[in-house]
């Protein structure tokens, strides 16, 4: 058997031991209570652990749990003195917590035992009987490489759904992760470790949780935004918890003394609000105000345009923290080091921009762009002098990458030198005339220009409907039953519509589809294709209505023109006390 195999197998089963949630959607993440290396005593071994003879009830009780495992099992722990480096006949076992999605839930506890000399991974369920935990199987089960085929074993005669669950999401998940290119693995951009890695994760699960009751669920019965609540308001209580827990911990924070932090590019100015509430001291400023802003109490929030020429403003804060700072981003770690040699930055990069605001372009097709960014953000921040960390976080985004500066690789008394060497590397980067001008940096207009194709003339829209209507209507039978046109690809649309206003839509975000959905009382678009709708009647309306009764207030009936009664060679197909629109003949 090729040893690359056997290294894939291990890590395929390292993935499952150290990340089950990714493959068990009930679990939030778990918490490593025990992990030994052991031998057999006199080369005697007596694995199996029979699962109505030992249990664990909560975390306390880890310990004897692990002494009472090895006088049953007459397994012998090794300190790292004596442990060999690719012995085979050692034992590998792991106690873990299981740590439910749904904090009120049970949590479990999972006992693994992985052999190396053979190749199998088994876990069994010590959670008691009483708990009645359904994070796991909760019967004896295992997973065996044999030549080159993964051979899963169960101690269960029935087909449940805990057995079909392994058979048919767990094993196929171990072979893909198998399958990947370890030469991929191991030409990773940057040494990212496990998620939440510079954080206690059992901390970190407690302190979420209990800030997302505190703020979250409240938060999003009044979020005033138009973006998502759900996404942003816990992805905000995730990086509150995670910059908690990281200052709580801070090397150079004995004390525990509050933070003083800066958002840079705060937007809604929860991450700010939150950290406030849990007794730091901070500033939020953006480029434009929020509604929102307004709802928060005693909340240190400014309007004000970040560049070049006020970055060293705030010289007074600890962190600098950068939360998706789009154009900003390259300028954290610059930030920090400007400020104070005892200044910190936390950055997490979402948009890719240069020095100068413009837009950040690969440079290595083989690296997608946001691996390479975050390569040439990490190169720009060990240039400014920090020991860059790495760790990825717990949230609802992709871009959930980490960089940490709380360190320097230099002595305070070097701080005026670095400076200078500071100024060059932006100098090499195009994004000034001179060290101190900042004319070519192009920061964000503070009103934010709407990008829904509303603001097009309306008789520019109006050309475009009517186009786009008699191509859908060209060639169809009138005669008979009211007919709604051919159903086509939006490609074919395009043709129908001059290059000019073309252009003057792909100004726009989402163009000409966005254009057809805004008008979604004339067309139907599914799945990149295009129709003309059956108008909805006041019956149809009501049932919508019923369905979702929060937003009954806001559905008015034949307020406006139907647009078919007008436009359409057969009229409304509805009478003009059914249809949900006004027939009129002006």
């Amino acid at each position: 058997m090729d040893a690359p195999k056997v290294v894939s197998f291990w890590q395929a089963i390292n993935i499952l031991v150290n990340k089950p949630h990714v493959v068990n959607k009930r679990l939030w993440g778990c918490n490593l209570l025990s992990k030994y290396t052991c031998q057999g005593a006199d080369g005697e071994y007596k694995y199996e652990i029979e699962s109505n003879d030992l249990y664990l009830s909560n975390t306390n009780e880890a310990l004897g749990f692990m002494e009472e495992l090895f006088l049953r099992t007459k397994l012998k722990p090794l300190n790292e003195n004596n442990i060999v480096e690719g012995e085979n006949r050692c034992v590998e076992i792991i106690l873990l917590e299981l740590l439910p999605k749904n904090y009120t839930d049970s949590h479990g506890f999972q006992l693994v035992c992985l052999k190396k000399d053979e190749l199998i991974a088994t876990f069994y369920d010590v959670t008691p009987k009483h708990y009645n935990q359904n994070l796991c199987p909760n019967f004896t089960y295992s997973f065996q490489l044999i030549n080159e085929d993964i051979i899963m074993k169960a101690c269960n005669d029935d087909n449940g759904k805990s057995q079909q669950w392994l058979q048919l999401k767990v094993l196929p998940q171990i072979i893909k992760w198998m399958d990947q290119d370890l030469v991929t693995r191991c030409n990773k951009s940057v040494n990212i470790k496990d998620s939440l890695a510079l954080v206690p994760n059992d901390k970190y699960y407690i302190t979420y949780n209990s800030l997302k009751l505190k703020y979250g669920k409240a938060m999003v019965e009044i979020w005033p935004e138009s973006t998502d609540p759900t996404k942003f308001v816990f992805e905000d209580v995730a990086i509150a918890t995670y910059l908690l827990l990281l200052w709580d911990n801070n090397h150079d924070n004995a004390s525990k003394k509050p933070v003083t932090f800066v958002d840079i590019g705060c937007g809604n100015g929860l991450l700010v609000y939150i950290l406030t509430k849990e007794g730091h001291k901070g500033l939020g400023v953006d480029v434009r105000k929020r509604k929102i802003w307004d709802m928060y109490d005693n909340i240190q929030l400014e309007e004000k345009t970040v560049t070049p020429e006020n970055i060293e403003d705030f010289k007074a804060f600890d962190w600098i923290i950068g939360n998706h700072s789009d154009e900003l981003t390259p300028w954290i770690p610059v930030m920090a080091s400007r400020c104070s040699y005892d200044c910190n930055f936390f950055l997490l990069p979402c948009c890719a921009y240069n020095f100068d605001g413009t837009k950040y372009q690969r440079q290595n097709s083989s690296k997608s762009q946001y691996n390479e960014y975050l390569d040439y953000i990490y190169k720009l921040c060990e240039d400014c002098g920090f020991n860059t960390e790495i760790d990825r976080l717990k949230i609802p985004s992709t871009k959930r990458i980490c960089l940490i500066g709380r360190t320097r690789k230099y002595d305070e008394d070097q701080y005026e030198a670095y400076k200078q060497i500071i100024s060059e590397i932006i100098n090499m980067g195009k994004a000034f005339d001179s060290p101190n001008n900042g004319s070519n940096f192009k920061a964000r207009n503070p009103i934010e220009k709407v990008k829904n194709c509303t603001q097009i003339e309306k008789s520019i829209i109006e050309t475009v409907v009517t186009n786009i209507t008699k191509f859908l209507l060209d060639g169809c039978n009138f005669k008979d039953e009211w007919n709604p046109g051919r159903e086509v690809l939006i490609g074919e649309v395009v043709d129908q519509i001059s290059a000019d206003t073309l252009k003057a839509l792909k100004t726009e975000c989402g163009g000409l589809q966005t254009l057809l959905k805004n008008n979604h009382h004339i067309f139907k678009v599914v799945k990149g294709k295009v129709q003309l709708r059956h108008p909805k009647s006041v019956e149809d309306i009501m049932k919508t209505i019923k369905m979702q009764r929060n937003k009954s207030s806001s559905v008015r009936i034949q307020i406006k023109p139907c647009w078919f009664f007008k436009n359409h060679p057969q009229g409304c197909p509805l009478s003009d006390s059914s249809c949900s629109f006004l027939h009129t003949i002006s």
